[in-house]
Parts: structure tokens; C-alpha cells; sequence
């Protein structure tokens, strides 16, 4: 329990809790409890998160522009709020911290297929309220608002695959986890091939052109970044968030949701449904969604995690999650086999 309950105390240690810190953020503090990698704050003005980023003054600023935007068309956005110093953020010996509200609700349940259809069709509704975002915020700071390209995005993690192998092979000694990984690199590397050169044949250029495929991509849709209260849903933490094709969301959905329940493709195909219930898909975009499914990106993310030092976990957590993500690559096969043969048949079916 002790593990869980302080999984994130390196984090929340680096935050500096001081009166003087609390008077410079111009906030009459009552209490203050840790939730995750935050500080909840009770306040006269209500209940507050605190929260310190990682990222610079100016990705504040993009992402705060980017929730301010699509508030107008869609409110269930928690976004950041303006302090004493009339700013969006406050810097503090050398740190930047943001403060939003606290609203009511409780996790998103993955498991329930109501929740499922309510996260989905919210989804939709937060492309909806990001048109015209990719424009206005390229005008506001003339600059290219779009993500690097998915073959991009692929080339980087086959070279990353490449090098990691190099390393590894050169150990000495190999543990557990290093032995599972030369084992099944060559595989993974075969897969990026592969899905590169579907995308190369794929709509995916094209649709890079169409202003209605574009919108704002959270890009970490898990159960907790959605908050439900009642039929409510707000959608919390974009600090992941970027410019592309929403079908890469909609991707990072339904991969959230499906690769710890075998893959279940019913689970998919009630998502997606419940999506196009408010924004319609095109062929291309889900011909798109399967090459993003296709991607060995549970592998890929675990070994980049283990070897480049991304998370703090300990060693059997990793090999834990090494052998979890394996032994699930059968669903994955089955579903990527059943999906593009739904592909083809809609295919077959609109000619």
C-alpha cells in the first residue's frame, strides 16, 4: 500500500510549499492535500489544483490559449486560471506552477460501457469546439501549430529501436528484461517497417490538408483524465496536447481503453459509434486509425521508458509490464485481423 500511496513523493517533493509562496500566488490557503503528482488547495475561493509543469512559459501560454478557445463552443475543458500577477501561471525559484479549479466527480470507469459512450461522444464534442484552433493560434504565434508527421514519428522510433539493440547486445551481463528485449526486437523493428510502408500508401498526406480532419489532440485519454458527475464529462490534463489529425486521438482512445481487455474489438466499434454519433469518420481516417493500432507502441514505449530512464519505477515493475505487454500481443494480432477486415468490407461496400 505504502508503494501506491507514495508513487509520486519524488514529484510532489519538489514542490515548494511555503508561505511565501502562497502569498505571492495571492491565495488564502485553508488546507492542503497531495493527489497524485499535485496539491489539492482549499481556499476561500473555492477548491483549487496545483500543479507544477514541466514544459516552458510559452507552451503555458498555447495551451491556455488553445482551452480558452474551445470554451467558447465547449465548457467541459478545465483550463487555467488567471492569477494575482494577471498571469495564467506563477514562476517561482526557478519552477512554473498553474492553479486550476476543482470540479466535482469521480474517474472515468473504463469498464462501463455507458462511461465508454460518454467519454467518446465528449471526445467529438472537444474536436468540434477546436476548429479553427491549427489557424488561430498559427496567426497568434506565427508559427506551423502542427505536430511532426507520423512517418516522422515512426523513423524516430525504428532509429530509437536501433540503438537501444546496439546497447543492449553489448551488455555482459543481460537481466531478465534485456533478454526479453533482444529476443523480440527484430519483430518490432519488421512491425515499424511495415506500418511505415502502409502509411506511405495510405490518405494520410492528404488528410494533413483537410481543415475538418484537424483539431486539438489531448494525447493521454486515460480513465483519470476524464471526470465524471452524473452525465457530465469534463476532460482534464492537456498538458500532452498538439495539432493534428483527430484520428490520432481517437487512436490513443480506444488503445487506453482496449490493451488491458484483450483488445476488444466491441469495446472499439462502441466507441466509435458513440463518436460518429456527433462527427462522422472517413474511410481514409480509419484506414489511419488501424496502421496507428498497428504500431508496436506498447513495446516500443516500454523499452524507450526502461533505457532512456523515462519513468522511476522500480526493476520488477518494468519486467512486470515488459511480460503483461507480450503475452497481450496475441489480442492484439486477433483484433488488428478483425478490424481490417471490417476495414475492407466498408471499403467494398462504398465503391
Amino acid at each position: 500500500m505504502k508503494k501506491i500511496k507514495y508513487a509520486h513523493k519524488n514529484t510532489l517533493c519538489e514542490y515548494d510549499l511555503s508561505l511565501d509562496f502562497f502569498k505571492e500566488l495571492g491565495i488564502k490557503i485553508n488546507d492542503v492535500v497531495p493527489l497524485r503528482k499535485v496539491f489539492l488547495l482549499y481556499t476561500d475561493e473555492g477548491n483549487k489544483i496545483l500543479k507544477k509543469v514541466n514544459y516552458d512559459i510559452d507552451r503555458i501560454n498555447i495551451i491556455s490559449d488553445s482551452l480558452d478557445y474551445i470554451k467558447k463552443k465547449y465548457n467541459n475543458v478545465i483550463a487555467f486560471d488567471k492569477l494575482k500577477n494577471s498571469l495564467n501561471y506563477i514562476q517561482w525559484k526557478g519552477n512554473l506552477y498553474v492553479v486550476m479549479d476543482l470540479l466535482q466527480g469521480r474517474e472515468a470507469t473504463f469498464s462501463n460501457p455507458i462511461e465508454i459512450e460518454l467519454c467518446a461522444e465528449n471526445l467529438a464534442m472537444l474536436h468540434n469546439a477546436s476548429n479553427g484552433l491549427k489557424e488561430y493560434l498559427e496567426k497568434k504565434y506565427s508559427k506551423n501549430m502542427m505536430d511532426i508527421s507520423l512517418k516522422d514519428k515512426f523513423t524516430m522510433s525504428y532509429d530509437n529501436l536501433c540503438n537501444l539493440k546496439e546497447m543492449v547486445s553489448k551488455y555482459k551481463y543481460k537481466n531478465q528484461f534485456d533478454t526479453l528485449f533482444m529476443e523480440n526486437v527484430d519483430k518490432y523493428l519488421d512491425e515499424i517497417v511495415n506500418v511505415n510502408n502502409k502509411l506511405e500508401k495510405s490518405s494520410y498526406i492528404s488528410l494533413r490538408n483537410m481543415e475538418d480532419k484537424i483539431s486539438i489532440c489531448h494525447n493521454d485519454l486515460a480513465y483519470h483524465n476524464f471526470l465524471i458527475n452524473d452525465r457530465d464529462v469534463n476532460i482534464l490534463d492537456f498538458d500532452f496536447m498538439t495539432i493534428d489529425l483527430r484520428v490520432i486521438d481517437i487512436a490513443d482512445f480506444i488503445l487506453k481503453s482496449i490493451k488491458n481487455v484483450a483488445f476488444d474489438i466491441n469495446k472499439m466499434i462502441l466507441e466509435i459509434n458513440s463518436y460518429e454519433k456527433i462527427n462522422k469518420l472517413s474511410l481514409e481516417e480509419k484506414e489511419v486509425l488501424g496502421i496507428l493500432i498497428e504500431f508496436p507502441r506498447d513495446f516500443y514505449s516500454i523499452v524507450d521508458d526502461y533505457y532512456n530512464k523515462g519513468k522511476s519505477w522500480d526493476y520488477d515493475v518494468f519486467l512486470n509490464r515488459l511480460l503483461g505487454k507480450l503475452d497481450n500481443e496475441s489480442f492484439r494480432y486477433e483484433f488488428l485481423e478483425t478490424y481490417n477486415k471490417m476495414l475492407n468490407k466498408d471499403v467494398s461496400q462504398n465503391k
